[in-house]
């Protein structure tokens, strides 16, 4: 488990008494007090990495240092702390990921790997710890504990039980147990996640959270496991009964999930702000680029009217307690030295960073390269034979009555079952008169012959295809398509590209993005990488969907099983709250065998 405390305890005491040379003094700026909560004048000690001593004293002589940091009346303020994130979804793997975001002021990351861990297994946890090491910021690691996200409804690249997380939860970078998705389970006493969290308990692991619109004796019943966070609130009477049996909120400002206004103003009315942390979650790099990381979420819940001091220590100490890592996110003696110096208390600007007592960023720039990471983990899109017909709904029918996702809105990620009859023509059902129903495709990408069609309505576009390989959170390919010609031309673009998102338009490709590692992330920067973001979203728009900021999250969320209500998988269509796969076309009597043996196949593949 993580331990960033000093363990040379004696001679940072000497350097705290002037013994011992301290390497830096910042001195002339104001430091963030995470304890009372104040902006104060002070002179701030380093001796090696940690913090030695804090003079409030300020008329004090300057005790013997190597190097004075004037700070010109500035403030100093502990380093950022991303509370919840997926490196992944970034689609950049970790070296570009931390050449984007230090700049900010973000030097911890606590990194939930299920995209990758899902993909790859325990390989894909090794290629994020290995690629981070010697990197001059914190990715701890927080592992997955749902992988699969759901048991027996999808069907994911590994299998994580209780006994591989009493070896990763005593590793070194490992911070504690990855969001808890199967709230249902863990409800229910599912006996696979309830020995997950059972070994994290034992342990006194931190038990990372993730429960929407989770209430009354069901939320009791799954804090009662030691869970403690939950980043997924949506509505007042949500976050007031979360708060107030005590969960840490984590303030999501992802892609096109923001909640932030709302959660601030409830939080208003409690009057406290001491158990609430920010979460950047699936934010992708365009986003990053565009808006800053947790310096632009910081600025953000200032605008939606908390207190700056308060969202600062929400952005830093408040992070660190909640993961239950200690002597850091604060400015204090025997604390690491994670530091950064942002302008003043209006703009909140980030200009220099310190990791570990070294300047890393000057004026805003990088001032330390990085090496190029190597290029691995290639052709992991493994997809069954599939064909253009394969892609359409046969019937012999005049019409059919069929079960159908349909969005609560072309904003919401809520997905809720419909009932309709839809025509049938040439013995394919037609969907040409409906311009807000689309075919969806869930199509298993790690070497098993399984596959989903289904409908679905308000998802967005209006003609043409998409797809992709980032499908949280089995990560199998996902098509939306009008016509199975545009649907396969996706498909064929996709696995020759060897994963990422493509787009087509009357049977010819007019955007792509490749991500050739595991299918999830590119080996890009996030400059150059913003580019073909920026096309697929152009292309996401010049084919209907013009609703949401950035619609390509639109399709990754489509087979994502642990959020409300109906989403699909490889197995079926899934009742995310009810655990159980329905059929497409809704029989006069549907059989209730048929949907166990469904469930009985999908669970066989593990």
């Amino acid at each position: 488990m993580i331990d960033v405390r000093c363990h040379d305890v004696n001679s940072l005491s000497k350097a705290a008494l002037g013994e011992y040379k301290n390497d830096t003094v910042f001195i002339n700026g104001f430091i963030l007090n995470v304890f009372t909560k104040q902006f104060l004048p002070a002179h701030v000690y380093i001796y090696k990495n940690w913090i030695s001593h804090v003079e409030y004293d300020v008329t004090k002589k300057i005790m013997d240092v190597e190097t004075v940091v004037d700070l010109q009346g500035k403030l100093l303020c502990p380093a950022f702390i991303d509370a919840h994130t997926h490196i992944e979804s970034s689609l950049l793997n970790p070296v570009n990921y931390a050449r984007m975001v230090i700049p900010h002021g973000t030097l911890t990351v606590m990194e939930d790997s299920h995209e990758i861990a899902n993909v790859l297994g325990e390989k894909g946890l090794q290629y994020m710890i290995e690629s981070a090491k010697d990197l001059p910021m914190h990715q701890f690691l927080t592992v997955p504990s749902c992988v699969p996200s759901v048991e027996g409804l999808e069907t994911s690249g590994a299998y994580f039980d209780n006994e591989l997380f009493e070896h990763w939860l005593d590793c070194e970078s490992v911070s504690g147990l990855g969001e808890v998705m199967d709230y249902e389970g863990i409800i229910h006493g599912n006996t696979r996640i309830t020995k997950i969290v059972e070994v994290g308990r034992k342990k006194h692991a931190y038990l990372q959270g993730h429960a929407p619109l989770v209430c009354g004796e069901r939320l009791s019943a799954y804090l009662c496991t030691g869970i403690s966070s939950d980043h997924e609130c949506k509505n007042e009477t949500e976050i007031l009964e979360k708060y107030r049996n005590g969960m840490w909120i984590d303030i999501r400002d992802a892609n096109t999930s923001r909640n932030m206004e709302k959660v601030i103003q409830t939080i208003k009315t409690i009057g406290n702000y001491d158990r609430v942390c920010f979460s950047s979650d699936d934010r992708r790099s365009n986003v990053t680029l565009k808006e800053g990381h947790m310096d632009g979420i910081v600025r953000h819940a200032v605008k939606c009217g908390m207190p700056v001091e308060e969202a600062l220590i929400s952005a830093s100490f408040r992070a660190a307690n909640e993961a239950k890592i200690e002597s850091l996110g604060a400015i204090a003696p025997g604390y690491l030295a994670d530091l950064i110096v942002l302008d003043d208390k209006q703009h909140l600007v980030v200009q220099d960073v310190y990791f570990e007592g070294k300047m890393i960023v000057k004026d805003n720039q990088l001032i330390q390269e990085f090496e190029e990471p190597p290029l691995i983990m290639e052709n992991s899109i493994k997809i069954p034979d599939i064909n253009i017909e394969d892609l359409k709904i046969k019937s012999n029918k005049p019409v059919e009555i069929c079960n159908i996702v349909q969005y609560e809105s072309y904003t919401s990620s809520i997905t809720n079952l419909v009932t309709k009859e839809l025509p049938v023509k040439n013995g394919y059902i037609d969907l040409s008169d409906n311009p807000d129903m689309k075919f969806a495709a869930v199509i298993n990408r790690h070497g098993e012959n399984k596959f989903t069609v289904a409908i679905v309505e308000k998802f967005g576009i209006d003609h043409g295809a998409l797809a992709s390989s980032v499908g949280h959170d089995a990560h199998n390919v996902t098509l939306v398509y009008d016509t199975a010609e545009n649907g396969y031309k996706a498909l064929q673009q996709l696995v020759n590209q060897q994963g990422g998102f493509c787009a087509v338009e009357d049977d010819n490709v007019i955007a792509s993005l490749p991500l050739p590692i595991a299918g999830l992330m590119s080996n890009l920067k996030a400059e150059e990488l913003v580019s073909y973001i920026n096309s697929i979203n152009d292309a996401n728009k010049e084919l209907g969907n013009t609703y949401i900021d950035n619609p390509m999250s639109r399709i990754t969320i489509l087979s994502l099983l642990v959020c409300p209500y109906v989403k699909i998988s490889d197995c079926g269509i899934v009742l995310t709250e009810e655990k159980r796969i329905i059929p497409l076309i809704k029989e006069e009597n549907e059989s209730e065998s048929n949907t166990k043996k469904c469930r009985t196949a999908s669970i066989g593949i593990y």
